[in-house]
């Protein structure tokens, strides 16, 4: 059995030092990220999946702006919602209990923690769940996960909550 800094680490994407890079802000590119997480390019539907990952991976939120930022340049582009997609999920078993995995439309897998919680927000005057992910960037749980969770959700006072390293995540407000 693994502990959970062991498979966040097997799970982790190569990190960029964000922080570190301060390059000049060089305008806006017609890159748009829909509502469903697909990414447009001029309009044009991106359909290379590892395009996408590419894009994403220096993908990150300042200010209320999104942003693709290299060592280098620093270019605006236009999120509808969340960049991110919740489609799957699962539980692994660690040393601290039971971790939620969650999958997005990238395919690339997300521990539900302290420093990934999910948050509740509204979508289209409904509370959805989000994950919040680093560089400020964050995944919406699709619907259907939503429901799957429901289904297997615990109550307390405080509301609906899965349980992911021994802490309480609540889906609703």
């Amino acid at each position: 059995m693994h502990s959970l800094n062991e498979l966040a680490t097997a799970l982790e994407q190569p990190s960029k030092p964000f922080a570190q890079w301060q390059p000049q802000h060089c305008g806006e590119l017609p890159i748009v990220i829909d509502q469903q997480g697909d990414w447009f390019y001029s309009g044009s539907k991106i359909n290379r999946i590892t395009m996408v990952k590419l894009f994403a991976s220096v993908l990150c939120k300042e200010q209320d702006a999104f942003y693709l930022k290299t060592p280098i340049e620093k270019i605006a582009i236009s999120v509808h919602d969340a960049p991110f997609i919740i489609v799957n999920w699962r539980f692994e078993m660690t040393e601290q209990g039971q971790v939620l995995c969650c999958v997005d439309n990238l395919q690339r897998t997300w521990l539900v923690t302290c420093d990934q919680p999910l948050i509740v927000q509204d979508y289209q005057g409904n509370d959805v769940p989000y994950l919040q992910l680093p560089y400020g960037c964050s995944a919406r749980v699709s619907r259907s996960v939503f429901y799957q969770w429901a289904e297997i959700a615990q109550a307390d006072k405080q509301g609906y909550f899965i349980q992911s390293a021994g802490k309480h995540f609540y889906l609703n407000v």
